[in-house]
């Protein structure tokens, strides 16, 4: 598929899409693979459909946090189930049990820490796909740095703005 017959397939309404606050257009890997499937193209391994809807995990020990992260996440994609943790221990079990897609991990938490639950993460071979957006009230360009070097696949500073969040 070349990138133009894929934007006429969403222009037209064929393949859902969702547009970032920079105007980018994209698709889940979960809708992409029920478009191929319906119009019998093969699947890359990559896209085998999970056989349960994609789960975010969202890990702070602010409440309030991790409600604003949980709606933005369902406002732009209602088919995520979102689970919560407020606590380093409980996200590590939680991350175990449900393979999550996405893990919006805050890195000051109490017990483990958002440094030894991204290690966890990346040491464990079932959890390789796993993204995950390292979240701080402490940013700085240090903090930034050793979360990316922990396997943290992006960084963003608290407070955030939900488009950046989005993003």
């Amino acid at each position: 598929m070349t990138p133009p017959t894929v934007g006429r397939w969403v222009n037209l309404g064929k393949l859902p899409s969702f547009r970032t606050a920079g105007g980018h257009r994209r698709v889940w890997d979960f809708d992409l693979a029920a478009f191929l499937k319906a119009h019998n193209i093969p699947l890359p391994p990559k896209l085998s459909p999970r056989s349960e809807p994609p789960i975010c995990l969202i890990v702070d020990d602010e409440e309030t946090i991790r409600h604003v992260v949980a709606r933005a996440v369902v406002k732009v994609a209602p088919q995520i189930q979102v689970h919560e943790a407020a606590d380093g221990f409980m996200a590590g079990r939680k991350i175990t049990q449900l393979n999550p897609m996405i893990v919006v991990l805050d890195l000051r938490l109490p017990g483990v820490d958002g440094f030894e639950v991204c290690r966890m993460i990346r040491q464990d071979a079932h959890l390789s796909e796993v993204k995950i957006l390292a979240i701080s009230g402490y940013a700085d360009d240090a903090m930034k740095s050793k979360i990316l070097k922990a396997g943290a696949d992006d960084f963003m500073a608290k407070p955030f703005d939900n488009k950046e969040l989005i993003e």
